[in-house]
């Protein structure tokens, strides 16, 4: 590889928001940068649970209101949602949509804040954390949660590991504590990428040699891990 390749953003979300975040890189970076999209996860939607009438949803991400939808919940209901993205996502749904705008401990403050008397139900992954519903209920409120949908794990691809195992420099955002445990697990031992992490428990979940390199998104949002991916990139 050539000593002034482009540097290699590679991407290891699900299939719809890696290449979501890949258009956002092409139009910040232009021909500045090369992109790998080679996703760790794959999303599979399972069935909905049933909602009693006047029930809160919560969601800590998109996939949770996708797979909502695709199981043919209702609209019109209150939706809390961790982030702005999911909130979007929520109210193209026909949800009452409010975002915390942030992790889960924002989202918590958000519902306490809002104070429902109903009952509120987390639709969420197979892998979840935060601690959101046992939060909620130490604090008085009626919350069940239910997984709604899987986060099957997939092995880097030959084309990843063999850039990794490469000359050329290659960045890695990190989007959750889970994307962040499977891309340490297939990590070639002699690789040292530049990795950007969008939460501090994104970065904890890196064994102790990267989570030291490792750089911090200044927000847990998409937005700040591009601005974060335009820190490393300048000269």
């Amino acid at each position: 590889m050539p000593d002034n390749a482009a540097p290699l953003i590679l991407l290891t979300r699900p299939a719809a928001q890696a290449e979501r975040f890949a258009k956002q890189c092409r139009a910040e970076f232009g021909d500045r940068v090369e992109i790998l999209v080679t996703p760790m996860q794959e999303i599979v939607l399972l069935d909905l649970p049933a909602v009693p009438p006047g029930a809160g949803l919560i969601f800590t991400s998109e996939n949770g209101v996708r797979a909502y939808q695709a199981g043919g919940g209702k609209a019109g209901l209150t939706a809390y949602c961790v982030g702005d993205r999911t909130a979007r996502v929520a109210a193209e749904a026909g949800l009452n949509a409010q975002s915390a705008g942030g992790a889960a401990g924002e989202l918590v403050a958000l519902i306490r804040g809002a104070a429902p008397d109903g009952p509120l139900i987390h639709l969420h992954g197979t892998h979840v954390r935060g601690g959101i519903a046992k939060q909620l209920c130490a604090a008085g409120f009626d919350v069940t949660g239910h997984v709604v949908y899987d986060q099957r794990s997939l092995p880097l691809d030959n084309s990843a590991l063999k850039a990794l195992s490469g000359t050329q420099r290659v960045i890695v955002p990190l989007f959750s504590p889970r994307s962040a445990t499977l891309f340490a697990a297939d990590l070639p031992a002699a690789s040292s990428p530049d990795l950007i992490c969008i939460s501090d428990a994104t970065r904890a979940a890196l064994p102790a040699a990267l989570r030291q390199a490792a750089i911090l998104a200044d927000e847990p949002t998409g937005a700040a891990m591009l601005k974060a991916l335009a820190r490393q990139l300048s000269p």
